[in-house]
């Protein structure tokens, strides 16, 4: 081939994956949130792909698919058509808890490619504004006094808030109540306020509304540093107790989708994490916006993964945890 030819051949390719590019999407693009309306997931994503519309340029049409720990509604897009127009937002309990415990049949996480990380948040204890204790250590002191009293929520056994909570009760030598509430954070606060339990492992910005309404507090935040929603909060390394945790949200789609697709998204999330009046909205509700990309994305989950399969298998030795 002569190399006025190759040019052109090139040129040629290079002009029609522009095209195939510019062409997607056609259409609405329906996002699966395997969480239940109104907790903290389903606020944090719906308002993200709100933005992202804008940088898409097509409808993002959230539909809440609840069950098995979020398992049922990514088996949903796992099984979806390839086509690029199901993605799905994916939290801990997602890449975690389903695939341990082999939730749902035929659950497999090779059939889905990760497009970027959206949130990362440290697990919180957080309690009523009235609740008798104010440190992590008075609410140690207290549960040591009073063993299997004390009720601690979370949104599945063996889930992201239950792990942190048995680590935590490990580490401080007590034993407490773990009370799940599987439909997410959203009865999870609820049940806090109304005195149904008396604390909750759980985000930051998932006990976000009851927190700026007066009506909770943040005992302590299991991360490596004080959280920037709750700087007043200790973390549990500070008050001696070496417990770290935390949580993230996901967005993958079937791994068959078209090329043109993934690279779409994956742009559209990259830029509407840059956007100013996003990052304004995300900050005022403390979504905690984090972005990590594709392949970065399948690195941490693989890590993370490994980490916590390993951690899950240490409680359940030590009689902590049932699988």
């Amino acid at each position: 081939m002569s190399l006025k030819k190759l040019v052109s051949a090139v040129g040629l390719t290079l002009l029609m994956a522009g095209v195939a590019h510019a062409e997607y999407p056609k259409k609405d693009i329906i996002n699966i949130i395997p969480w239940s309306a109104g907790g903290g997931t389903d606020a944090a994503v719906r308002g993200f792909m709100h933005h992202v519309e804008k940088q898409i340029g097509a409808k993002i049409v959230n539909q809440n698919i609840t069950g098995a720990q979020s398992g049922i509604g990514i088996a949903k897009l796992m099984r979806s058509r390839p086509d690029g127009y199901t993605i799905g937002s994916m939290t801990w309990d997602s890449v975690i808890t389903v695939p341990y415990n082999k939730l749902v049949p035929g659950y497999d996480l090779a059939k889905l490619h990760f497009l970027g990380t959206i949130t990362m948040h440290p697990t919180a204890l957080v309690v009523a504004a009235d609740a008798p204790w104010k440190t992590l250590e008075e609410f140690a002191a207290a549960a040591k006094a009073a063993p299997n009293t004390i009720s601690v929520s979370n949104v599945g056994s063996g889930g992201v808030w239950h792990l942190p909570a048995l680590d935590m009760a490990d580490k401080m030598g007590i034993e407490l109540r773990h009370i799940p509430y599987p439909k997410g954070s959203g009865p999870q606060r609820e049940a806090l306020l109304s005195g149904e339990t008396d604390a909750a492992s759980i985000s930051i910005s998932g006990a976000l509304p009851a927190l700026k309404a007066g009506k909770a507090r943040v005992l302590g935040v299991m991360g490596e540093k004080r959280d920037a929603l709750a700087p007043d909060a200790p973390t549990f390394k500070e008050a001696g107790f070496d417990v770290l945790w935390g949580s993230m949200r996901v967005v993958a789609l079937p791994k068959d989708a078209p090329d043109e697709a993934k690279t779409a998204l994956e742009e559209a999330f990259a830029k509407t994490m840059q956007n100013e009046e996003f990052l304004k909205w995300a900050n005022e509700t403390g979504m905690g916006p984090y972005w990590m990309g594709a392949e970065d994305t399948a690195a941490y989950i693989k890590d993370i993964q490994a980490k916590a399969f390993r951690l899950t298998d240490d409680l359940i030795a030590k009689g902590i945890l049932k699988k």
